[in-house]
Order: structure tokens, then C-alpha cells, then sequence
């Protein structure tokens, strides 16, 4: 650990949650305490957290009051996470609908931040959310950051859109914002909307500047800069990791960057909104739930809980926010948990990939469901990405991005990076998804331009076909 590192883990951290009213110190200081604890220790202690959650939303939250008298319960009838599926899904529509009997009769007494999601499904949604919500987040950030040899105080270069790389909106005097970026996170931080050939260099140029121990941002981005690195044989920092955020890490952008950087690939998986926080750790064997701050469910189109191994639509418990409790409330996403363990000995459970928004998932018309990472295999040749010849016709496109409709037909945009390039060079592609997709049409369009979202992500997929909704 460098002196800077020091200094900043034991000085200035614990000095900036002092004098903002923070708490990251106390929070990473127990979550260090939890990493090791055996698999009951960490059920009776989300149990823990979960009754006081249940109590104090029965006590306060006047949405929740109403619900459990309607349903003939109480507080103490909730004492584990299976006692759960005993509440109805809480989802983004009851929520606009409920908003202010969602908030705690003592939020004055509260230290609560405002929110929002990316809006990436939609109309973005406004929540209200405890400092100890926020102060977690970051605190198993810095757990899993110490998993790879990472620091606190490590520079490193954050190369990603707007939910990475927004800037506080305080002009005139310094932020705790913006202190917490420089001094607390030292990174240095740079927009990846406008990926330009002069735009590129520019991105390039600061990241050799900031000299960086480690990378962090969309995987989108990441694997543009990588390539742009390759293609004009640049040298690169010395790096202890590459951390991807915010984008489904698709393998062909995990095996570009890894032999760019000469760096291990690290993916993350978070939710704000629903207080989830997962990390891969060294063994890349799935992402380790913080099940000390989140009860994550796993549910069917009805909402009851199924078994791990099966895929089905996300549903977290934020044990942090007593500001507005979400209880059982749908992310959006769809996921599924490993059965086994991760052999690096941690008693947290994995989610073996996050597949996505259910808007975003694309569906054969016998229900069977593709992610990003599957439609991403399909761009390659004989669906094989290991095969040097593969690569270079798949990196002849510079874009892609598929499209379901409402009937399940599919329509795939490609950048050609020459526009001279002769569409019957990706006629695989084609014969790959009418393979994969029978009954429904495909057809493939040559585009100059496919917008990212507001947020800067890219949308590999969108889908309108509505297999089976929840």
C-alpha cells in the first residue's frame, strides 16, 4: 500500500464522513468483518437486518401499515428471507402510484439523498434514499476493489456515460462530490459519448496522463479504447485490473481487453434502486452477492421464487433504505443464481449472469430467451468467437444492434467500418439467427448511425415481443 493510500484510507476517508455526515468507514470496516463468515452466520445476519427493515416499515411507512393489515400480518411474521413470498412484488407502477405513503414518517429526522435510475426500460424512476444506501455501495465497491489488489487511493481512469461520469452540478464552490471523486476516489474521469477517431486520441491522451493503476467503466467503451489501442499499436499503462460497470461484459470484449491491457477483467453488476451490489472475485466464477445489504429473489412471471439455476426476473430487498423501503421490488432485470458455490470459499451466493432487461432480452417464438451475451456469439462465424479468422469478420462491423418487433421478427443493424463493404460478407449472421429463431423473419440493414442511450450505454438489444410478460 502507497503512502497516499494510507493516508487516504485512514485519514481522509474517516475525516470526509465525519465532517459530511457519511459513514463509508463504518460500512467497509463490518463488510471486511462479513467477507469470510460462514453461510449461516450471513443468513442470521440478513435475517437480523431484514426484521428490524420489516419492523420499522410497519411502524413508519404507511404504504407498507396498509398493506400487512390488509393481508392479515404482522412484522414478526416476516423473519426470514423465504417468509418474503408472504408480500405481493412491489414494482415501479405501484410505486409512481404510492409514492408519498412510501416515504418514512421520520424522514426529517433522516440523512436522504434523492435518486433516480438510469432509465434505461423506460421513464426514469425518482426515489428518495438513505446515506447508509450510498454509503454501502461504495463500501463493497472498495471490499471487491481490495479482492483485485486494488486500493483505495489506487488512481484510476473511469471511462463510461452519464450514470459513471456526471459531474456535480455545484459550479461555484467545490462539492462534497467533487471532492469525493478527486481526493477520496483519485480518478480521473472521462465522457465516452463521443468515440470520434479525434475524440479517441483525446480519451487516449488522458488516460496516459493519469497514469492510472486501474481501469473502470462500461465494457462498451473499455473495448473500443482497447481496439483503438490495438490498431495503432499504442503503449499502455501498467495496470493492476480492469473493472466493467453499468453494460453486460459480452466475452468477446472481456477477451479484447484482457489481451490489450495485459490486465484481469473484472465485471460488476449494481441497482441503486434496489440497493444490489455483485462482484466477480479472482476466481471469475459469478458475481458474490452482498446479501449483507440486499435480499436478492429470483421469481417466475408470477412472482413466486424459483430454484436457483433457473432464469427469471430479479427482486431486491435494500436492507440500507429505511428512507423509502423498496420491499420485494422488481428491478427489471433477469438473472438466475448458481447453485453451487464459488470455490473461493465465500459463503455469498453467485448470480451465474445478469441477462439483461426483460425489454431487452430477445425471444423465440417458443419462448425460449436469448441474452446479449448469446446474441453477441451469434454476430461470429459458426457462432465461435475463439477463432483469430472469426474475429477479424466480426470486427469489420463497427456497430451492431438487433431488434426484435411485436411479432418476434428480427431486424439486425450493422456499421459496416467500410462503407464498401458487401453485406453478403455477414450472410452468416443471418443463417445464425433464423437457425436459433425459427418462424421468425430476419432480415439484416447496413446503417451509418444507432443511437446509445440517454445514460451513454449501449444497446446491444431491444426487443418488443412480449413472449410472456409478468
Amino acid at each position: 500500500m502507497s503512502l497516499y493510500c494510507f493516508i487516504d484510507k485512514y485519514i481522509l476517508l474517516p475525516l470526509a464522513d465525519k465532517l459530511m455526515r457519511r459513514g463509508i468507514s463504518k460500512e467497509w470496516r463490518l463488510l471486511t468483518k462479513t467477507d469470510w463468515i460462514s453461510e449461516q452466520e450471513l443468513i442470521d445476519l440478513q435475517s437480523v437486518r431484514l426484521r428490524k427493515l420489516i419492523t420499522h416499515c410497519y411502524a413508519n411507512v404507511p404504504y407498507y401499515t396498509k398493506l400487512f393489515d390488509r393481508l392479515g400480518l404482522k412484522p414478526e411474521d416476516i423473519q426470514t428471507h423465504n417468509d418474503l413470498q408472504k408480500l405481493p412484488i412491489l414494482t415501479k407502477q405501484i410505486i409512481c402510484d404510492n409514492y408519498q405513503d412510501l416515504i418514512s414518517s421520520d424522514i426529517t429526522q433522516r440523512h436522504t439523498l434523492q435518486a433516480s435510475t438510469g432509465g434505461s426500460t423506460g421513464k426514469p424512476l425518482r426515489f428518495l434514499k438513505d446515506i447508509k444506501t450510498w454509503n454501502a455501495a461504495w463500501a463493497v465497491n472498495f471490499r471487491a476493489w481490495n479482492w483485485y489488489g486494488v486500493n483505495l487511493g489506487d488512481r484510476f481512469f473511469t471511462f463510461g456515460g452519464n450514470s459513471l461520469v456526471k459531474q456535480s452540478k455545484v459550479k461555484k464552490h467545490i462539492s462534497y462530490k467533487n471532492l469525493f471523486d478527486k481526493l477520496i476516489l483519485n480518478t480521473i474521469k472521462e465522457d465516452c459519448s463521443d468515440l470520434s477517431e479525434e475524440a479517441m486520441i483525446n480519451h487516449y491522451n488522458k488516460m496516459i496522463k493519469a497514469r492510472p493503476k486501474f481501469l473502470r467503466g462500461y465494457p462498451s467503451a473499455i473495448n473500443y479504447l482497447a481496439l483503438f489501442i490495438s490498431k495503432n499499436h499504442l503503449s499502455i499503462p501498467s495496470l493492476k485490473a480492469v473493472i466493467t460497470t453499468g453494460e453486460t461484459l459480452l466475452p468477446q470484449y472481456r477477451h479484447n481487453i484482457r489481451n490489450v491491457f495485459k490486465a484481469p477483467v473484472y465485471d460488476t453488476y449494481g441497482a441503486a434502486d434496489g440497493g444490489i451490489a455483485a462482484h466477480e472475485c479472482t476466481k471469475h466464477e459469478g458475481l458474490h452477492i452482498s446479501e449483507e445489504r440486499c435480499v436478492i429473489e429470483i421469481v417466475d412471471k408470477y412472482g413466486s421464487v424459483v430454484d436457483n439455476g433457473k432464469t427469471g426476473f430479479l427482486v431486491s430487498t435494500d436492507l440500507e433504505n429505511y428512507s423509502m423501503p423498496f420491499v420485494r421490488y422488481l428491478v427489471g432485470d433477469m438473472a438466475y443464481i448458481k447453485k453451487e458455490k464459488c470455490s473461493c470459499g465465500r459463503a455469498s451466493r453467485l448470480i451465474g449472469e445478469v441477462l439483461g432487461r426483460s425489454g431487452k432480452v430477445l425471444t423465440t417464438k417458443f419462448g425460449v430467451p436469448y441474452t446479449s451475451v448469446v446474441v453477441d456469439n451469434m454476430m461470429f462465424l459458426n457462432m465461435d468467437y475463439h477463432t483469430p479468422l472469426h474475429q477479424t469478420i466480426y470486427n469489420k462491423m463497427k456497430r451492431f444492434q438487433v431488434r426484435q418487433d411485436k411479432n418476434g421478427d428480427i431486424e439486425i443493424l450493422i456499421i459496416p467500418k467500410d462503407t464498401n463493404e458487401p453485406m453478403t460478407t455477414f450472410a452468416y449472421i443471418k443463417d445464425n439467427f433464423c437457425k436459433n429463431f425459427p418462424g421468425s423473419l430476419v432480415t439484416i440493414k447496413f446503417v451509418s448511425e444507432i443511437p446509445t442511450m440517454p445514460s451513454g450505454k449501449e444497446d446491444y438489444c431491444v426487443s418488443e415481443y412480449e413472449y410472456e410478460k409478468l
